[in-house]
């Protein structure tokens, strides 16, 4: 039985190579359990819009996204009810106030995934309960909408960003 004793550098140049060669066969491995331990926060932002049908009305607040929302929904007529924005990490959540009792509530469930993702949950809670929850998986700076239709025949849509 043969047996082979490693011996530690004894140089800095051998420290060096030997730290040279753990990256290069480690290297990958150990970068992606950092960036898991040190993964950044995010800015998430929410805002709640009530969408009525066949109405013209639209809240000038909205007007930096008024073409998103008339291609979302046309002729419909849209009012600004609540917007919130803070800086989260994984586990956290930021609330809107959508009125009567509703809100909506956003949880940062990983800044980053594997596809360079930001995943969300998204939940509407009635009176503090939860009616709906849904899993989102968006790319960073990019806005989306959830939408829910209330007995009225209007539409609750939450817009949602993350950079």
């Amino acid at each position: 039985m043969t047996t082979h004793a490693l011996r530690w550098p004894r140089t800095p140049h051998e420290l060096v190579v030997v730290v040279a060669v753990a990256w290069l066969l480690f290297g990958p491995g150990v970068k992606a359990a950092w960036s898991q331990m040190g993964e950044p926060a995010r800015q998430v932002t929410v805002f709640g819009v009530v969408a009525v049908p066949n109405a013209k009305i639209m809240d000038p607040k909205l007007k930096a996204i008024a073409p998103q929302l008339r291609r979302l929904l046309p002729n419909h007529g849209f009012k600004l009810l609540d917007v919130q924005s803070k800086r989260l990490s994984a586990g956290q959540a930021v609330t809107c106030d959508l009125g009567g009792g509703a809100a909506s509530a956003i949880t940062l469930i990983r800044p980053l995934d594997e596809n360079g993702k930001v995943q969300l949950r998204c939940e509407l809670l009635q009176d503090e309960v939860s009616q709906l929850a849904t899993l989102v998986s968006t790319p960073a700076n990019q806005l989306f909408f959830c939408d829910k239709t209330r007995p009225d025949g209007s539409r609750i849509l939450i817009g949602i960003g993350a950079r």
